[in-house]
């Protein structure tokens, strides 16, 4: 969820930067996507301005580094990546780790209250809630990179491992044991230590828990994300951040406080009671005495250090008489070299002859066993470690009521200092930015949902508390650098003489030829398999055409003349759909045939400019509009005057390009004023076919609906000039950017309501299947690329007989297809793609196409030329860069289709 900087669509159609899209995907933040090289680096720097420290930077780089792993390896927009992360988040698991999280902080003090005797009960317990926090831990490392390293990684770990200290089988007190304390092995001194290291490990395993209470604060009301004014409700998920933020990090240091004071006393002077040992060293000099005298056979010696052994234990039981714990058990006997202790019952039984007034605890864990030499003494320490459970259950509570105070202090003062000012300055934001961007009247509240006021806790953990803020500003860079960009191809120092010719023609020196197709792959794809009414066009047309149109195979360059007007016919009233529907029950069709007739015989016989490259444009229409569930926002109308334009967008084509009209002063040309002459030409033309009464395909149509499919028309066969190429993808960036979320989700429908919305996208699929051989498969991609740059050629040859400049890519002599190939798809084709692609994820397997065919033709270059070394390696790294782009670019498309839809 953190800023995923990718560089996808570059709007100043530049070489693409792949080294973050390969990572980034669509799926990453929104909020970048469609910012140039500089805008990202921008961001880049500022993010990494909050990172300070040498430690900091480099928690950043092992982030986005698991990060592109991840993705490259298309983990993180799985859909079981995408179930875990939904399970994790879900009610019911947020439920049961309360539970377990009460559970590990409550559970020990509990049994140790109750004094229960065994440890299987809460072992069987706390090895639950180390399971359920192990399997948080991990599962958020693995679906979530911007937790990996940060603050409540670290807490989840200390909370995760300090699990071990309260489970008997890992690191855990076994309460069947007593404590033993032998005097023998070392100073009473160093027995303190060792019980104060204990109470202080056991306190830091507390104290690791309660840092994961850190984690349920944002359930209390003044956390809570409110939906009260969505005015300004960027102003209240950021104070939210704030509070969350600064209140973790004082209840965190509450928690260090609690944890680390105890250490500093550790070493230092005891001050504990010492009785217990003090005693134990007293009767064993009683014992040892009576133990010499026994031995030696002196009966007088031995009865007279019996009693006084007797009368030193009978002082011993009165000492602790008024204490709340105190001894139940003096064993006489001796102790081993290895510190192991054997009574001698035999020689001396003390019990019988003192009557201790403590008992046995139930609990072995609260029994303190004291051997020094002849004498080990046993005491019941129930009472204390009952008062020591119920202190620590006290303590817990105390500090979990210190950080709910604490956050609610933060909280009021943060709305005064934060939210209240952030909210004017937001609200200004928002209406002047009604004011400056060309889509802003779509600009609604839930356009904010990419800083969901909904999101999780660890949300502020992206980067900083203020990533926030950070990412708003972002968004608004991208809008205005999208708004002011001129959309000119930069020439750098180290582009290649091709390079070069790629920038000049797509700066309008020289228009590229629209070439079409689509790939041969053996399944079908989308909306394909339709229901079909039989017709007279599919009469006549093969099973085999029919069912190749469904799917990216279909490949117009040997069809014969009538299966080409037949195609037509069948792609416009016959397949089943809402344009054809609406064809079939308002157009004659006898219309339909003579004008399809008509317009065939109007295309001249041009290399690529031809009746079968309008019919690969009609199917690339129609094939879009499958995929992308036209139906949706496009009307019946809308939907076939698209198919109208796409077999007419070409018509009466010269075979040379608008430049060569102008420079040549063509008649066109002149006619045109210089302005699309082509484009306006086939414009008219298509029109005056339809002025014959036989061939108006709209002779029944009411004059204002056909006054609306004219304008349609018209405006897209003029967007298929080259010229407008760059200025539609800054306009599909722009609609993106504004209307992100309901593109995300699938649902365009939400987002495409105004006539300008609808022109652009209809503009989109009537130019995206004019340039789509590149996003076809391998075969009929590289028959159309040759059949175009003949074309060019044959134009180059023109003008060098004509004796005018040979425009760049016209000369046959200096140009190579491959190269031609590869510069057009990296400037040219892969920006577009890559919008196509972001705004409809199910149009992936374009992207996917476009990489592979990019790869062949480097390949085919190398083999042909047989460039120098380095200038081979650079393409080669170039080309590389952009066909994983675009594999991956298909694969987090795909996947995401999948995941919205199922």
């Amino acid at each position: 969820r953190g800023p995923s900087l990718q560089a996808t669509a570059m709007v100043k159609v530049e070489p693409l930067d792949l080294d973050g899209s390969a990572s980034g995907g669509r799926r990453g933040s929104s909020l970048t996507r469609g910012v140039s090289d500089e805008t990202l680096r921008n961001s880049a720097t500022s993010v990494a301005a909050l990172q300070a420290s040498a430690p900091g930077q480099a928690i950043f780089r092992v982030r986005h580094y698991v990060r592109d792993v991840f993705l490259k390896s298309g983990w993180l927009v799985s859909a079981l990546a995408h179930n875990t992360q939904k399970f994790l988040r879900g009610k019911w698991f947020m439920g049961v780790t309360v539970f377990s999280l009460f559970a590990a902080l409550f559970l020990s003090e509990i049994f140790a209250l109750a004094q229960v005797p065994s440890n299987t009960a809460l072992d069987v317990l706390l090895s639950l809630v180390f399971a359920v926090f192990a399997l948080e831990f991990l599962g958020c490392c693995a679906t979530d990179t911007s937790y990996i390293l940060g603050f409540f990684f670290w807490m989840d770990l200390l909370g995760t491992v300090s699990m071990i200290f309260d489970i008997s089988f890992m690191a855990g007190i076994d309460v069947t044991e007593p404590f033993y304390v032998n005097r023998d092995s070392g100073s009473s001194q160093s027995n303190v230590i060792v019980v104060r290291a204990m109470r202080a490990t056991k306190l830091g395993a507390r104290a690791g828990r309660i840092s994961r209470v850190l984690k349920i604060l944002r359930f209390l009301p003044f956390l809570m994300k409110s939906e009260d004014d969505k005015r300004v409700k960027m102003a209240k998920v950021i104070s939210n951040q704030l509070t969350n933020g600064l209140s973790t990090r004082v209840a965190f240091l509450t928690i260090a406080i609690v944890v680390i004071m105890p250490l500093f006393t550790m070493f230092a002077y005891p001050e504990e009671d010492d009785s217990m040992g003090a005693w134990t060293e007293l009767l064993d000099v009683d014992a040892t005495t009576f133990h010499e005298a026994w031995t030696s056979g002196n009966t007088t010696l031995t009865a007279i250090m019996k009693d006084r052994l007797v009368s030193e234990a009978a002082r011993f039981k009165e000492f602790y008489k008024a204490i709340s714990y105190g001894p139940f058990v003096v064993e006489f006997g001796e102790s081993s070299d290895s510190g192991a202790f054997t009574p001698l019952p035999d020689e001396l039984d003390l019990g019988p002859l003192v009557g201790w007034t403590f008992s046995g605890p139930v609990r072995k864990s609260s029994m303190r066993v004291v051997t020094q030499g002849r004498i080990q003494t046993f005491f019941d320490m129930t009472t204390p470690k009952v008062q020591e459970a119920g202190c620590n259950i006290g303590l817990i509570c105390f500090i979990i009521l210190i950080m709910c105070c604490f956050g609610l202090l933060m909280s009021s003062s943060i709305s005064v200092v934060a939210l209240q000012p952030l909210e004017r300055m937001l609200a200004v934001v928002r209406e002047r930015c009604t004011q400056i961007f060309k889509y802003t009247d779509n600009l609604k509240d839930d356009s904010d949902s990419e800083s969901d006021t909904n999101s999780e806790y660890d949300d502020m953990e992206h980067d900083s508390e203020f990533v926030l803020l950070e990412k708003v500003v972002a968004k608004l860079a991208a809008i205005a650098d999208l708004s002011s960009s001129q959309h000119e191809v930069e020439v750098k120092a180290n582009m290649t003489e091709h390079e070069i010719m790629q920038v000049s023609w797509m700066q309008g020196a020289q228009l590229p030829s629209r070439v079409s197709s689509e790939q041969k792959r053996g399944k079908a794809e989308g909306p394909g398999s339709m229901d079909r009414e039989p017709r007279s066009a599919a009469n006549s047309l093969p099973m085999s055409i029919v069912d190749a149109l469904q799917t990216p195979n279909f490949n117009t360059l040997d069809l014969s003349k009538e299966h080409k007007v037949s195609t037509a016919v069948y792609l416009m009233v016959d397949v089943a759909g809402a344009a054809s529907s609406w064809a079939r029950n308002n157009i004659p069709e006898a219309q339909i045939w003579a004008f399809t007739r008509k317009v065939e015989s109007e295309y001249h016989a041009n290399p690529f400019h031809n009746f079968a490259h309008a019919i690969d444009v009609e199917y690339g229409v129609y094939r879009y509009m499958c995929l992308i569930d036209a139906e949706r926002f496009l009307s019946q109308t809308t939907q076939f005057s698209l198919l109208v334009a796409a077999i007419g967008h070409d018509i009466g084509h010269t075979g040379v390009n608008n430049p060569f009209l102008v420079e040549t002063s063509h008649e066109l040309a002149v006619r045109y004023n210089d302005r699309s002459p082509l484009e306006n030409m086939h414009c008219a033309l298509l029109f005056q076919v339809m002025t014959a009464p036989d061939t108006n395909l709209f002779v029944n149509i009411e004059r204002d609906l056909y006054k609306e499919l004219r304008k349609g028309i018209i405006h897209a066969i003029l967007h298929t000039d080259v010229t407008k190429h760059n200025e539609m993808i800054k306009d599909l960036g722009m609609l993106y950017q504004m209307n992100s979320q309901s593109f995300d989700d699938l649902k365009p429908e939400n987002a495409i309501k105004s006539s300008s919305e609808i022109g652009l996208i209809s503009g989109m699929l009537l130019h995206g299947a004019d340039v789509s051989n590149p996003i076809k498969p391998w075969e009929v991609c590289a028959r159309l690329a040759r059949l175009c740059m003949d074309e060019f050629f044959a134009q180059g040859d023109m003008e060098k007989k004509a004796g005018t400049p040979v425009q760049m890519l016209n000369d046959r002599d200096k140009v190579n297809t491959p190269n031609a190939q590869i510069g057009f798809i990296e400037f040219f084709i892969a920006p577009m793609v890559t919008e196509m692609v972001h705004l409809f994820p199910p149009l992936h397997s374009l992207a996917e196409f476009l990489g592979q065919n990019i790869q062949n033709w480097s390949d085919i270059w190398q083999q042909e030329a047989a460039p120098a070394p380095d200038v081979a390696a650079k393409v080669t790294a170039r080309v590389q860069k952009l066909s994983e782009k675009m594999q991956v670019l298909a694969k987090q498309a795909e996947q995401h289709e999948r995941l919205k839809q199922g």
